[in-house]
């Protein structure tokens, strides 16, 4: 891994997600490497793109601007991050995330992390005492470890991060899954999912699932890595895998008692929750 400290203009962005006001990310590029990853099309330093999993661009100034922008910003939801794992390798060294969640908090702000990184069981303690103001996402696209080293080749095993999730838990954060990317005919296998909701309800997690979105640059690491994909820009909307792949979904929610809902309606849920408690 290539890491590149360099100066941003901007620590916090408007977000272009309905359900966050801002977005915050300390990295672009992502070791992790996966294959799916809408980032690929989105990050902006095209070495990091251009090398997906290979270089990741640090902001080093990150705290200065921080500090100095939210004096007079208008407190909201921050995501952390949006386009890059906030937890991935390079916050061992840095801390970045941790540092500027635990400022946002202090500050006022409500902050919600996604992240594939048992890493952030380190900011635990961060998190717990801000509880009704933050959560933490911990992404499962599957159990199975073989397909998670395809399709995510250098992210923390299934395992790993279900653990996380449950130490997250028992410490007092409130927590949820992001099921998904969820691709048609690899990872939508009924067994696989029913796996998934059985830790959602052993860990007290919500669920935010989502299907595959075949983005120019995410569709090309998809075919040169995963084994019989097709590049085919418009099966991932066909309405039929779809209806029942939700169906399934809702019966296994009902089964375990996981509240659960789709990515497109968590802007519904956050306006429901407005400022206050998130879950």
């Amino acid at each position: 891994m290539r890491i590149v400290e360099y100066n941003a203009r901007t620590a916090l962005s408007r977000s272009g997600m309905a359900e966050l006001d801002y977005a915050l990310n300390p990295y672009s590029g992502c070791f992790h490497g996966c294959k799916y990853c809408y980032a690929v099309d989105f990050t902006r330093i095209a070495d990091a793109a251009n090398n997906w999993g290979d270089v990741v661009y640090v902001k080093a100034n990150l705290m200065d601007l921080l500090k100095s922008e939210i004096k007079g910003m208008k407190r909201g939801i921050v995501g952390l991050s949006t386009i890059t794992d906030p937890y991935q390798p390079v916050e061992a060294k840095y801390g970045l995330s941790g540092a500027s969640a635990d400022l946002l908090l202090r500050s006022g702000f409500r902050v919600t992390v996604q992240t594939k990184s048992p890493l952030v069981r380190r900011d635990a303690n961060i998190y717990a005492g801000h509880r009704n103001s933050c959560d933490i996402g911990i992404t499962i696209t599957t159990l199975n470890d073989i397909k998670a080293g395809i399709i995510e080749p250098h992210a923390p095993s299934p395992r790993a991060r279900g653990d996380a999730l449950k130490y997250l838990s028992d410490a007092g954060v409130k927590t949820w899954i992001f099921l998904g990317p969820i691709i048609r005919g690899f990872n939508d296998d009924p067994t696989e999912l029913d796996n998934i909701f059985s830790l959602a309800s052993y860990t007290g997690s919500r669920v935010i699932f989502d299907t595959y979105v075949p983005y120019r640059g995410a569709s090309d690491l998809m075919s040169s890595g995963v084994p019989d994909y097709v590049a085919d820009r418009s099966y991932h909307v066909d309405k039929e895998w779809r209806t029942a792949l939700v169906r399934s979904i809702e019966a296994m929610a009902d089964k375990y008692g996981v509240r659960c809902n789709s990515q497109q309606e968590e802007w519904l849920v956050e306006k429901k929750y407005d400022f206050g408690s998130l879950f």
